[in-house]
């Protein structure tokens, strides 16, 4: 069922499905039309930019490898380059967009940063260890015969960063912009790192330290970079708020800040504005900037949904003392301002989401493959939107039963991902066998209120397909199903992270 406001404006029937992708022709027979198209009336089609940013499995691809960067980058080495640091660095050099950030970046704004860092590493030991470790990490998850040890240098980035840090906070380092970059380039690689090796305390005080960074940043929005890495952080910080972080990129005094237009979408507009050879652009610069221009408010939406799960994890039994009357009141009272604030947010939604959720994004209008990456991002917006929803009823609301905006984000979340999953095998997407990253959380949230047997395993399955990319998707799929089971049992919500601590001995990241 659509969430009511929009089936005011959109829909003139209650079924979602009528609105689906089996009866939205324009994107189904847009797609189809474009897979049949003759590889010659494509000509151009090599010069485009790679725009589909779901592009997830993190493994090498000489198709997007950068010969000269690589070559470059090894030569800094000379003869005495350790041979495995020679591997690690081809790998990352040919790296596709990270799980994590794949909603906020694209493929080739990913190659340009990832540029950018190999040559920040060229002069920052710190950013050279960091990344091998980030680069052992992602082999060891998806090659088996792997087995470098990503602790050596992990250990090495870190000792690097408290050096460079203890030197800027005595003075005797000049505090540059760049000095910065640096780290928060660390910080994001080694936070990564800890969430998924359920290191909890270790992100804990990573990003606490980027955040103590970024306060001492005068003005972020003046470069790039800097930019580019805070919004990467900030969705750590969001996935570290739910195992008992203090959530500080996500305070609501750093909205503002932090939820500014995208570092890819002004980029986009700088270049326009600055070219000086006044050439005629051609149809990839205009794709590109056409998806950046319609994204951008989507970027903006998804962003303030992370700060909705660092104030709802701050009302958790984790974050605060709960059980009194006092206490359960003055929760009460918060979870009514989020909830209202939740209401102000899909008030303030980008227009375009609207066509996306109803397949109506298609043909003439749009490309088909940029209507089908723009439909499958801005429908994970959607998704995790309502897994706010769901996550505010279930820590503020844990004994009553769901209400009537609860139920319909279910069901929300329930119709988008099938949906999703129709639309890659249509859209014969490379990476049809898995939801995008970013809907992990949404499907644990569904999975936590869901009765049905057979949707139960058609979202463990989904999640467990996830497991091929660097997360935590085997792990997240046995704790989904422990509380199902005890729920099921006990007849009443039990506290996922508590069942974490039971079943692992740890808490972990849904990442």
């Amino acid at each position: 069922m659509w969430d009511h406001e929009l089936q005011r404006s959109v829909v003139q029937d209650g079924s979602w499905h009528d609105f689906g992708i089996s009866s939205a022709s324009g994107v189904t027979e847009g797609i189809m039309a474009e897979a049949s198209r003759p590889v010659e009336q494509s000509s151009g089609l090599s010069n485009r930019p790679d725009i589909n940013h779901e592009g997830i499995v993190p493994n090498l691809d000489p198709t997007r490898a950068d010969t000269s960067l690589i070559m470059a980058w090894n030569d800094l080495g000379g003869d005495e380059d350790a041979s495995e640091e020679g591997i690690l660095k081809d790998y990352f050099a040919q790296t596709v967009v990270p799980p994590i950030i794949a909603q906020v970046e694209t493929q080739s704004k990913w190659s340009s940063t990832r540029q950018i860092l190999i040559t920040m590493s060229k002069n920052s030991s710190m950013v050279h260890y960091a990344i091998l470790a980030f680069s052992d990490l992602l082999m060891k998850r998806t090659q088996t015969a792997h087995n470098l040890s990503r602790h050596r240098y992990y250990k090495l980035a870190k000792t690097e960063l408290l050096r460079a840090r203890k030197e800027q906070l005595l003075g005797k380092d000049a505090a540059s912009p760049a000095s910065f970059d640096d780290m928060l380039a660390v910080l994001f690689f080694l936070s990564y790192i800890d969430l998924l090796e359920s290191r909890i305390a270790n992100a804990h005080e990573n990003l606490k330290e980027a955040y103590s960074i970024f306060q001492q940043i005068s003005n972020v929005q003046s470069r790039t970079v800097t930019r580019r890495l805070i919004s990467w952080i900030r969705l750590l910080d969001a996935r570290a708020a739910t195992t008992g972080g203090e959530g500080l990129f996500l305070a609501e005094e750093n909205d503002d800040v932090l939820t500014q237009p995208s570092p890819t979408f002004t980029d986009a507009l700088e270049a326009g504005s600055n070219s000086s050879n006044h050439e005629a652009p051609g149809e990839a610069d205009i794709e590109d900037i056409l998806f950046e221009s319609l994204y951008q408010p989507g970027f903006v939406f998804f962003q303030k949904i992370q700060s909705f799960m660092g104030r709802i994890s701050n009302i958790d039994p984790w974050h605060r003392s709960r059980g009194t009357v006092a206490d359960e009141t003055e929760v009460m009272r918060i979870a009514d301002r989020i909830s209202h604030d939740l209401g102000t947010l899909w008030e303030a939604r980008p227009q375009l989401m609207d066509y996306t959720l109803t397949g109506q994004l298609a043909a003439p209008h749009v490309s088909a493959s940029l209507a089908y990456t723009l439909t499958r991002t801005f429908r994970t917006f959607f998704a995790n939107y309502h897994a706010s929803r769901i996550h505010l009823h279930r820590v503020a609301y844990k004994h009553l039963p769901l209400s009537p905006q609860t139920l319909k984000s279910i069901a929300n979340i329930r119709n988008t991902a099938h949906d999703m999953v129709q639309l890659q095998a249509v859209a014969l997407d490379p990476c049809r066998e898995m939801l995008p990253v970013n809907m992990l959380w949404p499907l644990l949230m569904w999975g936590c209120e869901e009765d049905d047997p057979d949707e139960r395993v058609w979202i463990t399955t989904q999640i467990k397909t996830m497991e091929t990319v660097a997360t935590n998707a085997n792990i997240t799929a046995q704790v989904l199903s422990e509380v199902q089971t005890r729920q099921d049992a006990l007849r009443q919500r039990v506290d996922v992270r508590t069942i974490m601590h039971e079943i692992f001995d740890s808490c972990f990241a849904i990442v």
